[in-house]
């Protein structure tokens, strides 16, 4: 399949799963694909990060900031939900520039040491500080979501904005990716002192694509989040905007049966290796690998010989 056709084709099925899911299932199945979808927000909000070669483990952590703001707001302050959400988006992507600024002066293993330091600060922060978050008990009493003063009562209706916010997030980062922003995080990530030899700017451009994936967030955080993101990444295959995206709808199916639960790290520890192993490319690559092995059985198979 030529390369150019692959994201249409993916968004569109996507839109097609979407609206047949509330006709065709009852709210378990609008439950289960709503958090599909909200992980293909996750992973496709990671790309531009790992473009640029930086292994971010914190990105969970800088959800949890958007997401606590946006509710604060709506809960106590009768903020309305899309100006509440565009807030907690910007106070995640401003708490982005602030630890991004000095972290990613670092690289390797030590950029993803300090994400990983951050994603616990932030937990403690929201279990200890009760008075404000209600510590492991949750916020309650969130109001619900409403667009253009409809507000969203059902479940149905609340699936169709996750998924049109989804839809929207991935346009934007399709046309981001392809543009020249996209090629400039593309040389970074293949080589970095390169690209600063040909005057790229290689410290402003991934504090862009940190605080890009800052943005964008969807409400679940935690340690756990933060790895399996990076697995969505890594199975579906990072070479290709699609991988992200099928990696997350991929995994995300194939766990439910274990969500919550300590089985969960099993799989998806079971999945990376598997992935390492045998498809290094990631699940993008896979009709390519079988589309050669056809080959490979038809070169290799004995022809018949001509009668006498």
């Amino acid at each position: 399949m030529p390369r150019k056709l692959r994201v249409p084709l993916v968004l569109a099925g996507l839109i097609v799963l979407a609206l047949l899911v509330p006709t065709l299932g009852g709210d378990y199945y609008v439950h289960v694909f709503a958090l599909v979808f909200t992980n293909v927000i996750l992973a496709a909000s990671l790309r531009p990060s790992l473009t640029c070669g930086q292994l971010n483990i914190g990105h969970s952590a800088f959800m949890s900031i958007g997401a606590y703001t946006s509710a604060l707001l709506a809960k106590n302050l009768a903020v309305p939900f899309e100006l509440s959400l565009l807030c907690g988006a910007l106070v995640a992507t401003a708490v982005g520039i602030a630890i991004g600024y000095p972290a990613l002066r670092l690289r390797g293993v030590y950029f993803a040491m300090v994400t990983v330091a951050f994603v616990e600060v932030i937990r403690l922060i929201a279990q200890l500080w009760v008075s404000l978050t209600r510590g492991m008990s949750g916020l309650s009493g969130i109001p619900k979501p409403s667009l253009l003063g409809i507000t969203l009562t059902s479940r149905a209706s609340q699936y169709y904005l996750v998924v049109g916010l989804a839809l929207v997030i991935l346009l934007v980062l399709w046309k981001l990716e392809h543009s020249r922003l996209g090629l400039i995080w593309k040389s970074i990530g293949m080589g970095d002192n390169l690209a600063q030899s040909l005057g790229v700017n290689i410290a402003r451009h991934k504090l862009l694509a940190f605080m890009l994936g800052c943005f964008l967030f969807p409400p679940e955080f935690g340690f756990l989040m933060a790895t399996n993101i990076l697995v969505y990444n890594y199975v579906g295959g990072r070479g290709h905007f699609v991988g992200p995206i099928v990696g997350a709808i991929f995994l995300s199916l194939l766990s439910e049966p274990f969500r919550g639960s300590p089985y969960e790290t099993i799989f998806f520890s079971i999945a990376m290796l598997l992935t390492i192993l045998f498809l290094p490319g990631g699940l993008i690559t896979l009709p390519g690998k079988l589309a050669e092995l056809r080959g490979w059985r038809a070169a290799s198979s004995p022809t018949p010989s001509p009668a006498a």
